[in-house]
């Protein structure tokens, strides 16, 4: 017999799944193809469906073959993020170094063996970098990642280096420990962390580590290469001088 714990975690897996699959495919989707995407049988995906239905997050259309998530949801998530914390902190921050870079910005903070963008606040250049809040990405392929093993002990850090699987995603991606922590060196004396086309080519990152809540995050500024690199100085500039005001102020 499962153990009522373990069915509770998959339960909540299942629901988060079920959003995540309406936003992916943005219309109205029947019982048939929730089921196989989850994999899940229908009466079990039925049961679910008939819970977020009852509970004002799911209704029907279609004759009552399709659903569609109600604005419950949105409304719900809209007041959890207005009264973040972090995001109410820094928000107007991580929008002024957007307008004083032009270039996109994110806040990310270490889970694991990954950097996961908990806020970001996308250039209105037409060519950009292009981030959503929660994606996650190795921390050798990225200024954000550089920043956060910067971040950490010595020690604790070169024992999280020797576990990292260094996978490469394109030509300039760092794969060896040795070169990882000679990039981590290099950023400490510039004053701020560089990556040039560590996950893809063509689009290059500037970043600086904060303490908040004594935790750290990495502030980072992405963008196209050519521009990344023609304004280094003064990106870098910016990114550490509101990495130290923010850490100053915590």
């Amino acid at each position: 017999m499962k153990n009522p714990s373990e069915t509770d975690v998959k339960s909540a897996r299942r629901v988060v799944q079920i959003f995540q699959l309406f936003a992916e495919l943005r219309q109205p989707v029947p019982l048939a193809l929730i089921s196989k995407r989850l994999e899940l049988p229908k009466s079990s995906c039925l049961a679910l469906l008939k819970t977020l239905e009852s509970n004002g997050y799911l209704y029907r259309l279609n004759d009552g073959k399709d659903y569609y998530p109600t604005r419950r949801i949105f409304n719900e998530a809209r007041i959890i993020t207005e009264n973040d914390p972090l995001l109410s902190s820094m928000g107007s921050l991580l929008h002024g170094l957007r307008e004083a870079t032009g270039e996109t910005v994110y806040l990310a903070k270490r889970e694991g063996h990954l950097s996961h963008y908990v806020e970001v606040v996308e250039s209105d250049q037409p060519l950009r970098y292009a981030a959503s809040v929660g994606e996650k990405r190795q921390l050798h392929i990225g200024a954000a990642g550089q920043c956060l093993l910067a971040a950490m002990p010595d020690d604790e850090r070169d024992a999280l280096i020797d576990e990292l699987d260094l996978t490469k995603y394109s030509a300039n991606t760092i794969t060896s420990a040795a070169k990882l922590k000679k990039a981590l060196a290099e950023g400490k004396a510039r004053g701020w962390y560089l990556s040039v086309g560590g996950y893809q080519s063509g689009v290059a990152s500037i970043g600086g580590h904060v303490w908040i809540n004594g935790e750290p995050y990495a502030i980072v500024v992405a963008g196209p290469t050519q521009r990344i690199i023609d304004n280094e100085q003064a990106i870098g500039r910016a990114v550490a001088a509101l990495c130290k005001r923010v850490t100053q102020q915590r």
